[in-house]
């Protein structure tokens, strides 16, 4: 996942609406099921903000400021800090810097709820920004929705495994003794996928490679399959 490359284009969407009079949203990232963005900046008056989630009132399933000011004199956050920000909900940690802040969980469920929805927004999109690079053609390789929902299924597959594991039951408990962490997922599904293939099972875990500069998305050779029907 490419944070950074997240990171800073939240970074320039800031910097865009300062130069602009006009406008006071940049949307970021856009849901077009839900005809919403799910990461926009805000810059009103002196309001600064990164929001994640959909604050329209149809569909919503909650909505956070990753950071917000109304204080003029405050900056807006370096890349950096807006990296470890996205870290922390795409772990579905909480945040508690004093400058962030969750609303409505009550009606949109529960906080536990909107933290899982927040994490794919957040792994969702970087996925999307860590391939969102022109190829030899000057055109955009992006992972396809199909490739990303397959992502997010062996994922969510690994996670449910180890809650079975370590004989976890409920959300409360899970949440507090084995919290969302992508690294340990990511780890425990590189290791399955070595161990299937080394027995000559072959698993469809999409990746896009770059050989020379340019970029292609993986081959049937990678999954054993006859045809793939997840991206072109």
């Amino acid at each position: 996942m490419d944070y950074k490359e997240l990171a800073r284009k939240i970074k320039d969407g800031y910097n865009s609406l300062k130069r602009e009079p006009i406008f006071k949203y940049y949307n970021i990232t856009w849901n077009q099921k839900l005809g919403t963005a799910e990461i926009l900046v805000e810059n009103d008056a002196g309001f600064k903000a990164i929001i994640i989630g959909n604050t329209k009132k149809s569909n919503s399933r909650g909505y956070m400021y990753l950071v917000y000011t109304n204080d003029r004199k405050v900056p807006f956050p370096s890349v950096k800090e807006i990296i470890r920000r996205l870290k922390v909900i795409a772990n579905r940690g909480i945040l508690a810097d004093k400058d962030a802040e969750y609303f409505d969980w009550r009606e949109y469920g529960s906080l536990e709820m909107q933290r899982i929805y927040f994490s794919e927004i957040i792994k969702r999109a970087a996925k999307t920004a860590s391939v969102k690079k022109a190829n030899h053609e000057d055109e955009y390789l992006e992972f396809t929705d199909s490739m990303i929902e397959r992502m997010d299924e062996m994922d969510q597959a690994v996670y449910q495994m180890c809650l079975t594991l370590l004989e976890l039951e409920n959300e409360e408990d899970y949440a507090k003794r084995f919290p969302w962490n992508i690294g340990i997922v990511e780890e425990i599904k590189e290791s399955v996928i070595q161990i299937l293939n080394e027995n000559q099972y072959r698993v469809c875990h999409p990746f896009i490679q770059e050989e020379e500069g340019n970029r292609e998305f993986c081959g049937l050779d990678s999954c054993g399959l006859s045809e793939c029907f997840r991206h072109p």
